[in-house]
């Protein structure tokens, strides 16, 4: 098969990939028809990209490889051992594949970059689509239709809306990307549309209703002008400072009538519940920290080198107690080990290596800011997880980090030098 033709299928499939996501979530809510439609889809988007790299990158299927043997490890050491039932092994399978599938498309992506003249028109209407379909979701629910973010159907009383995909926490991390994305890209084309844009993102973050959501879009919008302007945004010499400063004199004057119709709203009484509970750290881990000490006693009884090493699987917990801290970190720990946390990080730095080595460089000019997105979701992963472990993110976000590599130069020609043998 042709490489092109190849490539031309995989950028087409993920383009409608989170429309087939809400196609899936739309049967089963209006219908109760469960047929694992957005499974069959993201298999297949993942095989034809493990294709193309064995043609021509069989570098990256070997590690991939290596990465699930290693996350393997702990799962068949508790089974074997007889310490636990195999009763998440399905489960630990399709784990390790969300895991591992960032980098497969990053790695696919990257070689794109390098073949394609037209990568980065094609990438960014990948994006564009997507979250087109995202925001056509959160239309759905602020109609009153659709998955409520915590669970049950869009009423007069359920909290936040997600359209008809199924998992909260993982649209707030689209919101970061989408919104990151896009603010970015207006502020380096109108400063005026990037303020009505924040507005409107961070009404999005508001219709989702978590902590995620409502929180990274404001540090987004507050610091990308800081990012592009740096210590310039302060001078009041110019459009951009004015607006800022005027805009966080506004925040300030307004504040405590901001703070009184949040009070008024079902997420102020779901923080204050936990508040209530458990102080602070209820409100920012939504009573993670419970189930993390309830994991480490179970992992303090079977601790061992093995253990500390390669984990001891999830079964072994999901036998006990909840499975989950909902924190990736150490849930990558508990289950996979030292290895795990390793390989999570390495995943990262894939995803986070150009940004990095591209940021504060006028000619790369997105470059500072997907990092900045990157370690928002890095920070978002052990608060709220559902960040390394996200059937919908990991498909998207090497989509964006590519996007810090893009350049005018690379826009308009092929480096033939740097093409792949």
């Amino acid at each position: 098969m042709n490489d092109n033709f190849l490539a031309k299928i995989i950028l087409g499939l993920l383009s409608v990939f989170l429309l087939v996501d809400s196609l899936n979530g739309f049967l089963v809510m209006s219908f109760g028809l469960d047929i694992k439609l957005s499974v069959i889809y993201k298999s297949i988007v993942l095989m034809l990209v493990a294709l193309y790299l064995v043609r021509f990158n069989i570098g990256s299927i070997i590690l991939a490889l290596a990465f699930y043997f290693l996350l393997m490890l702990g799962e068949s050491g508790s089974i074997f051992s007889l310490t636990a039932s195999a009763s998440k092994l399905g489960f630990l399978v399709q784990h390790i594949t969300k895991v591992i599938t960032p980098f497969l498309v990053f790695c696919f992506l990257l070689d794109r970059s390098w073949r394609d003249s037209q990568f980065y028109t094609k990438i960014q209407q990948v994006i564009k689509v997507n979250c087109i379909v995202f925001l056509g979701n959160m239309l759905v629910g602020f109609l009153g239709f659709g998955f409520s973010t915590y669970g049950g159907v869009v009423s007069a009383t359920s909290i936040g809306v997600k359209g008809f995909f199924y998992a909260g926490n993982e649209i707030s991390t689209l919101l970061v990307l989408f919104s990151g994305f896009y603010l970015s890209k207006t502020y380096l084309l109108s400063k005026l549309t990037f303020v009505f844009l924040s507005v409107f993102w961070v009404g999005i973050g508001l219709l989702i209703s978590t902590k995620t959501a409502m929180l990274a879009v404001v540090i987004l919008a507050f610091a990308i002008p800081v990012v592009f302007e740096g210590k310039r945004l302060f001078t009041l010499r110019s459009t951009p400072s004015i607006l800022y400063v005027s805009l966080l004199l506004l925040i300030l004057v307004q504040a405590v009538l901001l703070i009184d119709a949040f009070k008024d709203t079902l997420i102020f009484d779901r923080l204050d519940f936990f508040f209530q509970m458990t102080g602070i750290w209820g409100v920012l881990l939504s009573g993670r920290d419970i189930f993390f000490f309830g994991m480490w006693g179970l992992y303090e009884e079977t601790e061992s080198v093995f253990s500390l090493l390669f984990g001891n699987g999830i079964s072994y917990y999901a036998d006990y107690i909840k499975y989950s801290v909902e924190m990736d970190l150490p849930d990558m720990f508990f289950w996979h080990g030292i290895i795990g946390v390793l390989i999570t990080l390495f995943i990262f730095a894939t995803l986070t290596r150009l940004a990095f080595t591209n940021a504060f460089h006028k000619s790369y000019p997105y470059g500072t800011v997907i990092l900045l997105t990157n370690v928002l979701l890095l920070l978002i992963s052990n608060l709220s997880g559902h960040v390394f472990t996200s059937g919908m993110l990991g498909f998207l976000w090497p989509c964006v980090a590519i996007m810090a590599k893009y350049s005018a130069s690379a826009s308009t020609h092929v480096k033939t030098s740097e093409l792949r043998r």
